[in-house]
């Protein structure tokens, strides 16, 4: 299991895990103790995605501030009314089919 608890020391400090706590999981796993080693992965990766969450959540707000902003400074563009499309005239003899004009 040595390679198993080295990928699993490195993976620990990528994600920002107290180099401590690391070398504890890499022992616990290099020793068998696979449930103390999880826990500890499983308790990073938990703490990880509150803080994605936490982060996103502070961009929502930014973008809900500047959505209001941009209402507040920019009046609504007034477009003119398009002219209602003209409509051509249906060639002669097209309603109702082959000479509907003497009906």
């Amino acid at each position: 299991m040595g390679e198993l608890s080295d990928d699993l020391g490195r993976c620990l400090e990528t994600a920002q895990c107290d180099a401590a706590l690391a070398a504890r999981a890499a022992c616990a796993c290099e020793e068998g103790r696979l449930r103390e080693a999880k826990r500890v992965l499983l308790n990073q990766r938990q703490q990880l995605l509150d803080d994605v969450h936490n982060k996103q959540r502070s961009i929502d707000e930014i973008d809900h501030v500047l959505h209001r902003m941009g209402r507040v400074d920019t009046p609504p563009v007034a477009r003119p009314a398009a002219p209602p499309a003209a409509r051509p005239a249906p060639p002669r003899g097209a309603r109702g089919g082959e000479g509907a004009d003497h009906v």
